[in-house]
Parts: structure tokens; sequence; C-alpha cells
């Protein structure tokens, strides 16, 4: 595989890392996208404290699909099963994100999902998964969890958090911190009535024109607003 193009991928998890800590307050979450081999993936966690001893914060480790570490010299993530039977499950997933979002959480907590109702909003269609709340720290577990996303771009883990599927590190992360702006403005709009999913026809408007899912947009942002600081 070509050097340079798993130094950017490198780039991106961590980048996504940073934008996941930056947007959301979540210490906890990981990144992680298929090597361009296909052959495995990178995973980044979003918490520097992961390292101990002099370890680099920033290393993006490398897994295959069984969870064997490639390389790599922090502890292995206790969730790394649902990275392992999501990309078994998912050979579209380029990317796959776990995050705990504070408001999309707690909702889960009411046995409530979340759905689109506004256009930037689509992906999450009319509700997705809600999953048991389970660590997903086993093949079991892992498997399951694949199959309540089926061919979705998003999973509620009920009390616990979300995992996020998208074709690129920037879709991803843009789909996880799109689900956590949905998340407050359902629990806005319900405290004056009842929010309405967005129309069937507006649904499949997005299905034709391609942007019901995985978009980058506000990652794109991100990253370029972290340039404009930087000068």
């Amino acid at each position: 595989m070509a050097k340079d193009d798993v130094l950017e991928l490198e780039e991106q998890c961590r980048m996504g890392a940073l934008f996941l800590w930056q947007e959301l307050r979540d210490l906890y979450g990981h990144v992680a996208c298929r090597l361009p081999s296909g052959d495995g993936f990178m995973l980044k966690f979003v918490r520097a404290g992961a390292a101990r001893g002099g370890q680099d914060p920033s290393e993006v480790q490398v897994y295959d699909y069984d969870g064997k570490k490639i390389s790599g010299n922090l502890g292995n993530p206790a969730e790394l099963p649902l990275y392992t039977e999501i990309f078994r499950r998912r050979p579209d997933a380029k990317s796959v994100v776990h995050a705990h979002p504070h408001v999309a959480t707690a909702l889960s907590t009411t046995g409530r999902t979340v759905y689109a109702l506004c256009h930037q909003s689509v992906a999450f269609g009319t509700g997705i998964p809600l999953f048991q709340g389970d660590m997903i720290d086993s093949v079991e577990i892992g498997s399951a969890l694949a199959e309540a996303l089926g061919q979705g771009f998003a999973v509620l883990l009920k009390g616990h958090g979300v995992a996020v599927v998208g074709p690129s590190v920037a879709g991803a992360v843009s789909t996880c911190l799109y689900l956590e702006q949905a998340a407050e403005q359902q629990i806005l709009a319900s405290t004056v009535g009842t929010p309405e999913q967005l129309p069937a026809h507006l649904l499949s408007y997005h299905d034709r024109v391609g942007w019901a899912g995985g978009s980058s947009f506000l990652y794109d942002q991100l990253v370029w607003e972290a340039k404009m600081k930087r000068g």
C-alpha cells in the first residue's frame, strides 16, 4: 500500500479524534478506518491519556479483523469487537466511530431514538436502531451490534453511546456530530410539542441526490477552522 495514503488516513484519524473531543467533550471514544489494502484497520483513541510512560498520545494503532494488533504500543481498547465485527459485516464502511455524545446518550435512556426532523439529520431516517447498553467487549455482542446497525449509518447504545459508520473518516465523524445535533433539536422541540419526522418525500429526495448520509461537510469545516487558527 502507498505510504502516503496510510499517512493521510492516520492524520484523518487524529483529526477526527480531536474533533470528537472538541465538539462532544467525550474522552472515551475511538476513530477507526479501513486500511487501503483492505486487510485490517487503524484506530485512534480520543483520550490522549491512553498513552502512558512516555508513549506517543498521537499514535494510531493497526489491527487485523480478528483484533490482532499489527502495530502500535498502546493497550487495546476494551471494545475492540465493536470495530472488528462492523468492519466484517459492512464492507462498504471505510470508517467506524464510537463515541458517547451526552444528549444522544441521555435520550437513549428513555427508550427513544434519534430520527430525521430536519434536512441535516436526514441520515437518521425514521429512527436509528436502539441497542443494549452492554460494553461491546466480545465477538458475540459485537456481531449482534453489527446486525442491529444493518445497512444504516448509526446505532444508539442505550445509556452507553453511539456507533457510526461512513464512507470515510470525515463522513463518519460528521455523522456522529450531526447525530448529537439532531438529539439536541429533538429534545428542544419536545419541550413545546411533538417534533415531527421529516416527510417521506424529503427523505427520498436526499436519497436521490446522494446526500442521505456520509456527508463530510462538518468535518471539512472543522479542518478549515483548525487551519485558520494555525494561520
